[in-house]
């Protein structure tokens, strides 16, 4: 437990001060995401100006694309972050090594993925607020029932980032394919509330939490309006996807363990 403690403490020493030294490179995600949203946003708008919707129709569904966009932009930097992690440490020449340390490869993983996901989260809101600044569609920001919230449900993002780290332990770069999958993303969130049934939201990862989500920032709800049975379908759908990311994730392992891999880029 202590070498655990330890890890992520170095770890996300090593995100803050990836960060902060790399300044050029943390603006221009910032500017990244926030330009995209910009453009998809006065799209939207403009679109919707022709085909002469009402504009409280029309606000209604801006607010929602607010809060979609800042819940896909945690989803991208979150599912994306273990793979190209992977595929840093490989093409470096360091995978093997971290690989022979007895915390294990996929522990050291996990806790760099969690550590990365708590500072992207800083990131995240910084593009969220720009947002809401900009077009001054205002959500109901609680900041720490949404943190609560996210972080309950994000393991089945990460479930899924170990399925495709795993596979970048195999074919190293996957790069395209994570470039491919970040549009899938979309939708899961950009359909707004109430869009799949009871049965499907509980099933699609991370979409209980989107849901969740788009109750607290757009419909006005707290966490006090909340079940027990909406915190244990959020809990129910994060262990699964998480515990078969995990499964996939040791096969994959076993695999490039077997054929030498870990060594080679």
């Amino acid at each position: 437990m202590k070498k655990v403690f330890y890890l992520f403490k170095v770890s996300i020493n090593k995100s803050v001060k990836e960060l902060v030294r790399y300044k050029f490179n943390t603006i221009s995600d910032i500017m990244s995401f926030y330009a995209l949203f910009i453009a998809m946003f006065f799209g939207m708008k403009s679109f919707g100006a022709s085909m002469n919707v009402t504009p409280v129709a029309l606000g209604e569904t801006l607010e929602g694309f607010v809060a979609g966009y800042f819940l896909w932009t945690v989803m991208v930097m979150a599912y994306s972050d273990t793979a190209n992690s992977v595929i840093t440490d490989a093409s470096r020449g360091t995978l093997e090594q971290i690989s022979m340390s007895n915390l294990g490869l996929r522990n050291i993983l996990i806790v760099r993925s969690i550590t990365n996901l708590i500072v992207n989260l800083l990131v995240c809101f910084i593009v969220l607020f720009s947002i809401m600044a900009t077009t001054n569609y205002w959500l109901n920001i609680k900041v720490f029932q949404l943190l609560i919230i996210i972080l309950m449900g994000i393991f089945s993002i990460l479930g899924i980032a170990l399925i495709f780290g795993g596979l970048a332990l195999i074919f190293k770069k996957i790069q395209s394919l994570l470039n491919i999958i970040q549009y899938f993303l979309i939708g899961l969130v950009i359909p707004g509330p109430n869009t799949f049934s009871p049965l499907i939201t509980s099933i699609l990862p991370f979409r209980p939490t989107i849901e969740k989500v788009y109750n607290i920032a757009v419909g006005g709800e707290s966490l006090m309006d909340s079940s027990l049975g909406d915190f244990g379908i959020i809990i129910a759908n994060s262990v699964v996807y998480f515990l078969i990311g995990l499964f996939i994730f040791n096969q994959c392992n076993r695999i490039a363990k077997k054929k030498g891999l870990l060594g080679q880029y």
